[in-house]
C-alpha cells in the first residue's frame, strides 16, 4: 500500500470586512499574512493583561508625552503587521501594558503568527476564542475567499486510513487546543457563550477559533486543530469555511464519514465549493466510494480546471482504478502547473512510487 501523505491546514492570517478569508485547507509554501480588517466603532476590552512572560522588547513610545496614554487600536495593529511584524509585536506588548486586554492579545497573536511562532499564536488564539462577548461593533469577516499568496489545498496522497468514527461540534465547555491552563488576570474564562454574547460576537469568536485551528495545524498539532475547529462550529454552526477546515482535519485523522457529513450539503461559494469537493472526494476515497470521489473531482475540475489539489486527487483516483497512465499524466500536470508547491512534492513522490512498482495501486 502506498504511503499516505497527509495534507495540512494552511495558516492564513486573513483579511475580513469586504475581503475574504482564505479557505484553502492544505500546506504549501509560506504565505503572506493579513489580519482581520479594522472594526469600525469597536470598543476594546479594558482589562489589563500581563505581557508575554520572558519576552523583552523595545517599546515604542512616540506620541506619549507627559504620561498621556497612546491611542491604541486594532486598525493600527493591522496597518503595520504585514510590513513590520516585529514592530507589531512590540506595539501589542505596549498595548497590553496600557490595558488593551483581549484585543491587544489578539494583535500580538497575529504578529506571532506572522513571525512564525505558530505554537504561541495557536495557544493564544484558542484561548481568546473562549473569551465571551468581544467588542460590540465588530464586523464579521466576509465569507468570500480571496486570492492572497496562500498555500493551496493539499490532499492526502495515495491512501487514507479507514474512518474511526464521527466527531461533532461540542458545547463550548469542551476544552480545545490542549492549552487551557486557566485565564490570565482580569480576562473572563470564556469556555461558555456568556450572557452578553451577541450573534456578532459569536461569529467573531468562531473566526478566532478558525485562526487557532490553522495555527495548530501549522504547528503539527492536528488534534488541537480539530478541537479548535469543533469549538468554532459550536459557536457558529453555519460557518462554511470552518466546516471545510473541520472536514479536512477529519480526513487527515481518519474520520472520513464525519468529513462527508460536514460537506453535505456543499457550500454555495464557488472557491470554497472547490475546496469542499476535493476534501469530500478524499473522504469518499478513504471510504472506498471511488465513483462518488471521481464525481466530486470532476465537478471540482470543471469549476477550477487548473486546481492542483484536484489534479493530485484525480491522479490518486485514477491509480485506484488501475488507470496508471492517466494517473501519471495527472501528477505530471500538477508539477507543470505549480512546480514549487506542496502538491507538486506529493506528485513527485507518487510518480517515484509508480515507477518503482507500476502495478501496485
Amino acid at each position: 500500500m502506498r504511503a499516505m501523505q497527509v495534507g495540512m491546514v494552511a495558516v492564513a492570517l486573513e483579511s475580513a470586512g469586504g475581503s475574504a478569508r482564505a479557505t484553502v485547507v492544505g500546506a504549501d509554501a509560506a504565505e503572506a499574512s493579513a489580519p482581520n480588517a479594522p472594526r469600525p466603532g469597536q470598543v476594546s476590552l479594558h482589562t489589563v493583561v500581563p505581557g508575554t512572560p520572558g519576552r523583552t522588547t523595545a517599546r515604542t513610545t512616540a506620541g506619549m508625552g507627559n504620561g498621556a496614554a497612546r491611542n491604541f487600536s486594532f486598525a493600527a495593529c493591522q496597518a503595520q503587521l504585514a510590513d513590520d511584524p516585529d514592530g507589531t509585536r512590540d506595539y501589542a506588548d505596549d498595548w497590553q501594558d496600557h490595558g488593551g486586554g483581549a484585543e491587544a492579545e489578539y494583535c500580538g497573536a497575529l504578529a506571532d503568527m506572522a513571525l512564525g511562532d505558530v505554537g504561541d499564536a495557536a495557544a493564544t488564539l484558542d484561548r481568546l476564542s473562549r473569551v465571551a462577548h468581544w467588542p460590540q461593533g465588530w464586523v464579521a469577516p466576509s465569507r468570500h475567499p480571496p486570492s492572497p499568496p496562500v498555500p493551496s489545498p493539499s490532499v492526502p496522497s495515495r491512501a487514507v486510513t479507514a474512518s474511526r468514527g464521527d466527531i461533532t461540534p461540542q458545547p463550548a465547555g469542551v476544552v480545545g487546543g490542549g492549552q487551557q491552563n486557566g485565564t490570565q488576570a482580569g480576562i473572563q474564562d470564556g469556555t461558555q457563550a456568556g450572557p452578553h454574547d451577541t450573534p456578532e460576537s459569536l461569529r467573531h469568536r468562531a473566526h478566532v477559533a478558525e485562526e487557532a485551528a490553522r495555527a495548530w495545524q501549522a504547528n503539527d498539532s492536528p488534534r488541537q486543530a480539530l478541537d479548535s475547529a469543533t469549538y468554532g462550529l459550536w459557536l457558529d454552526p453555519h460557518d462554511m469555511t470552518l466546516r471545510v477546515i473541520h472536514a479536512r482535519l477529519c480526513v487527515d485523522m481518519g474520520m472520513a464519514q464525519q468529513a462527508v457529513a460536514d460537506l453535505t450539503p456543499l457550500p454555495g461559494d464557488t472557491a470554497l465549493r472547490v475546496d469542499a469537493l476535493v476534501t469530500r472526494a478524499a473522504a469518499n476515497r478513504a471510504l472506498g466510494h471511488i465513483d462518488l470521489a471521481a464525481t466530486d473531482i470532476a465537478a471540482a475540475l470543471q469549476l477550477s480546471p487548473h486546481n492542483v489539489a484536484a489534479e493530485l486527487e484525480c491522479g490518486i483516483l485514477h491509480e485506484r482504478q488501475g488507470r496508471m497512465e492517466d494517473a501519471r499524466a495527472d501528477w505530471q500536470q500538477v508539477i507543470a502547473l505549480a512546480p514549487d508547491s506542496h502538491e507538486a512534492d506529493l506528485a513527485r513522490q507518487d510518480l517515484s512510487l509508480l515507477e518503482a512498482d507500476p502495478a501496485a495501486p
